[in-house]
């Protein structure tokens, strides 16, 4: 899913894609870029976190601190 939201940003960007068109009378209307950017940030947040590629960090006290 993250590749098919890559390629929606760069055909936007390029211009090989609509935001919305009509056509009789009936009218569709595609994720924003801004909704684009969103989900995608999202998505890589969610296998960032489930890929385990996080940073944790811990402190260590000894016994007589």
């Amino acid at each position: 899913m993250l590749d098919a939201v890559k390629t929606a940003i760069n055909a936007r960007i390029t211009g090989g894609a609509v935001q919305s068109y009509g056509i009789n009378g009936r009218n569709l209307q595609y994720f924003t870029l801004t909704e684009l950017w969103d989900l995608r940030r999202k998505l890589e947040k969610k296998i960032s976190d489930t890929a385990g590629t996080g940073q944790t960090q811990a402190k260590f006290v000894g016994a007589d601190d």
